[in-house]
C-alpha cells in the first residue's frame, strides 16, 4: 500500500531533499505585528532578511504559530484521497505542540477515511537532524519497507540524530522563555556561550557552557568528532543569517574527518526562537543517551 511521508517546518528540510525523496511537510505560521504569513522552508512569503529585520526590530512583535487545523487538513487529504496512508514524523513534543494538533485533527479525518492508516511519531528532532531521519525513512520506504516497517524503524532509530551548535546571544531565547533572564544577561555580559545538543526527550539541552566564540566552535566540533560513526556519511552545516562558522566546520570536518558536508538555512521558526546569530550541525551518529531531566 502506498503511503506518504509527512513532516513539518522545523525539520529545516531543503526542497531539493524534499523532491528527490518525495517529502512533503505541514507548515507552521509566524505572526507579524498580528499579521499571520505560512513559515515556508524556501522564505516564499517573507525573504530571510526580512524576517531577521522583523526579530531585531524592538518594535515589531514576532511569535511562531503551530500548525493549523486547516493545514493538516489540507495537506493530508491531498493524499487520503489518492488512497494513501499518512506517516507524520513531527517536531520533538519537548518543542512544539504541533503533534497534539495534528492528533486531535487525525480523529476527524479518521471518521471520513476509516480504511487508511494516519500515524503520527514524536522524532524527539528538529531542524535537520529531524530532516535526516526523514529522509532516512524515505529511504526505506522506496527500498519496499511497508508502512508499519518504516514507523516501526523511526522509534527505534530516532535517538542516533544529533545536533550542535550556539548562538551569538541569548536575548531570543530569553524573549520566548526558553532561558532566564538572569541567565541571558550574564551568558551576555560576560561572553558565555551555550554548546547545544538533543538529549533523549528532545530538549535543547545545553551541556557545556564556553567562554567566547572560538571555544564554542571547537567545543562543537569536539562533540561531532566524538559521535560520528561509520554510518556518518553526511553532515549538515546550517545558519540562520551568514555566519562564519559555516566556513569553519566545512573547513575541519572535511579535512579532519573526510565526510562530506551540506549547507543549508535553517528553518524559519527556529531561527526566530534562536535569533539569526544561530549555528549548527546535523548528522546521524552514536546513540543519544543525555538525559536532561537527570542533570
Amino acid at each position: 500500500m502506498p503511503f506518504q511521508i509527512m513532516t513539518d517546518t522545523s525539520s529545516g528540510m531543503p526542497k531539493s531533499l524534499r523532491e528527490k525523496y518525495r517529502i512533503d511537510y505541514y507548515q507552521m505560521g509566524i505572526v507579524v505585528n498580528e499579521k499571520e504569513y505560512l513559515a515556508n522552508l524556501d522564505y516564499e512569503e517573507f525573504s530571510r532578511e526580512e524576517m531577521y529585520g522583523w526579530v531585531k526590530d524592538p518594535n515589531i512583535k514576532v511569535r511562531t504559530s503551530l500548525v493549523s487545523n486547516q493545514e493538516f487538513v489540507t495537506k493530508t487529504e491531498k493524499y487520503l484521497k489518492k488512497g494513501m496512508d499518512i506517516l507524520y514524523i513531527a517536531c520533538s513534543s519537548a518543542l512544539s505542540g504541533t503533534r497534539s494538533v495534528f492528533e486531535l485533527t487525525k480523529q476527524e479525518l479518521m471518521e471520513k477515511y476509516p480504511d487508511r492508516k494516519i500515524v503520527s511519531i514524536d522524532s524527539c528532532r528538529a531542524e535537520m537532524a529531524l530532516g535526516l531521519l526523514v529522509v532516512d525513512a524515505a529511504k526505506l520506504r522506496d527500498e519496499g519497507k511497508s508502512f508499519d516497517e518504516v514507523a516501526k524503524w523511526v522509534e527505534e532509530h530516532k535517538q542516533y540524530y544529533h545536533e550542535t551548535g550556539s548562538v551569538d546571544t541569548l536575548k531570543y531565547l530569553k524573549a520566548y522563555g526558553r532561558v532566564s533572564g538572569a541567565a541571558a544577561f550574564f551568558a551576555d555580559t560576560f561572553n558565555i556561550k551555550p554548546i547545544i545538543m538533543f538529549d533523549v526527550n528532545g530538549c535543547n539541552y545545553t551541556f557545556k557552557k564556553v567562554h567566547g566564540e572560538k571555544k564554542a566552535l571547537a567545543e562543537c566540533f569536539n562533540y561531532i568528532k566524538d559521535n560520528i560513526t561509520e554510518e556518518t556519511d553526511v553532515i549538515y552545516i546550517g545558519e540562520t543569517m551568514p555566519n562564519p562558522a559555516k566556513e569553519y566546520f566545512r573547513k575541519r570536518i572535511n579535512e579532519e574527518l573526510h565526510i562530506p558536508t551540506e549547507e543549508y538555512i535553517i528553518s524559519p521558526i527556529v531561527g526566530i526562537c534562536c535569533g539569526p546569530g544561530m549555528y549548527g550541525c546535523w548528522f546521524k551518529g552514536k546513540l543519544v543517551t543525555a538525559d536532561s531531566k537527570n542533570e
